[in-house]
């Protein structure tokens, strides 16, 4: 047995290794900013080739822009991650909700992702507030609802989301310098309505390439009136620019718009993804080789959903099968890792909220997780959700941990876990997201 002089010794010698691996991650980060730094002044394009190549140093110098929001679940700009993209209809007139959702699967080491443009009118349940509109999720119950309600029901692996509201999207497009885009036809409503009343503000762009501002790209993907088919048209202009912003990113002057960039990052646009990791997703997306990227659609078109009617008379979108979003989202967004040996997780609830753990473990099944047991734990009365790695199981799949880590919001505590028999065990608290 060590004697209380050798555990001592021993605590010393560990501070003392961990101080030192410590401070050479440090040098190596400060290196790199350093490297960085020098290229933003003097080589923009060498600049860019280093920050495409090392996440961690463009992520170190875009903190001493704007730091990463205290609590934020870190990114490492290589792991690969699913994020919403929410289009919010803000007027002065009208609440916020969701007129755009756009998914983002990429993956960053294989140069591969896919957008899938998912309906506002897609019938659904919201936890706590009971069968609507998509759209609606946003707006009784903020981001988090939103992410949770594609979790739950579509059974889409989120881990974060980003939020823009039409201003918002318009600074940040003006402040990349624009975009340019081919506009497929001329594009002309009389009906446009404006962005902060109930008027119209009629449109007229010309078909063509053209470079467009913040308010005519705004103009570009928010049209639909100008189509016979008006949301598939629209879905399909959007993943448009989306492409065009790509090719956009990827030029050199781009890495002296960083700051600018993330100023308006911070003051108008909502996300918990790190402020500092969002050039990463950027350029890493930009990265995505034209061959691995994959459009997709839930629409009529794709034969995926129907038209149909709600009990209270509105216009709506109901999946025509069981089976296919699910199969569509499973094809593109489901992470490996979630399936992998040594993911299997226990669901307990310490909110004491009926039905919690069921709920959240279906969410999670959908998502393609094995759950083993869900139901409530001894340790009632949480407030905060945590993701354990159970040390009385070995095995626990680290990749799954990190990215149910980013799916709950949740920190990991590594620990025994008395009466579970999985490497993973998700205690759930009173902070996961319902409709008031």
């Amino acid at each position: 047995m060590m004697q209380p002089t050798e555990r001592l010794a021993a605590d010393i010698r560990g501070e003392q290794r961990r101080a030192m691996w410590g401070a050479r991650r440090r040098r190596r980060v400060l290196r790199a900013v350093a490297l960085v730094l020098v290229l933003l002044v003097v080589l923009p394009a060498g600049a860019l080739a280093v920050l495409l190549e090392n996440p961690e140093a463009l992520q170190a110098v875009s903190a001493l822009v704007v730091p990463p929001q205290p609590g934020a679940q870190p990114w490492d700009g290589r792991s690969r991650v699913v994020v919403a993209l929410f289009g919010l209809t803000q007027r002065t007139t009208e609440p916020a909700r969701t007129d755009t959702i756009l998914i983002l699967t990429l993956d960053p080491q294989q140069r591969r992702a896919s957008l899938l443009s998912v309906p506002r009118d897609l019938w659904v349940s919201i936890p706590g507030y009971g069968a609507g509109k998509l759209a609606i999720a946003y707006e009784v119950g903020g981001p988090r609802l939103a992410v949770y309600t594609l979790q739950r029901d579509l059974g889409i692996p989120v881990q974060y989301y980003v939020a823009l509201t039409f201003h918002s999207f318009t600074h940040l497009v003006d402040a990349l310098g624009g975009v340019t885009i081919d506009v497929p036809q001329e594009l002309k409503d009389p009906l446009y309505p404006c962005l902060t009343t109930t008027a119209y503000c009629p449109l007229d762009l010309k078909a063509g390439v053209q470079h467009l501002d913040g308010a005519t790209a705004l103009e570009f993907v928010r049209e639909r009136h100008a189509f016979a088919a008006q949301d598939l048209a629209r879905v399909q202009d959007q993943q448009a620019f989306l492409t065009a912003l790509r090719q956009q990113v990827l030029t050199p002057a781009t890495v002296l718009r960083v700051p600018r960039l993330l100023t308006v990052l911070r003051q108008e646009v909502s996300t918990d993804l790190p402020y500092n990791a969002v050039p990463s997703l950027g350029l890493a997306y930009a990265r995505v080789l034209p061959a691995r990227m994959t459009p997709a659609y839930i629409d009529l078109a794709s034969g995926l959903v129907q038209n149909g009617w709600s009990a209270d008379g509105q216009a709506i979108l109901t999946p025509t099968s069981a089976d296919g979003i699910p199969a569509l989202v499973r094809r593109l967004t489901h992470d490996p890792a979630l399936t992998g040996a040594g993911a299997t997780v226990t669901v307990w609830d310490g909110s004491g909220s009926p039905g919690l753990a069921a709920d959240v473990g279906g969410a999670l099944h959908r998502d393609g997780v094995t759950v083993a047991a869900v139901g409530a734990t001894p340790h009632s009365g949480r407030t905060r959700t945590v993701v354990v790695r159970n040390t009385l199981v070995a095995g626990a799949n680290d990749g799954a941990l990190q990215v149910l880590v980013r799916m709950l919001e949740a920190p990991i505590l590594t620990r025994p876990e008395h009466g579970a028999h999985t490497p993973i065990v998700i205690l759930l608290g009173s902070d996961r997201p319902t409709a008031p």
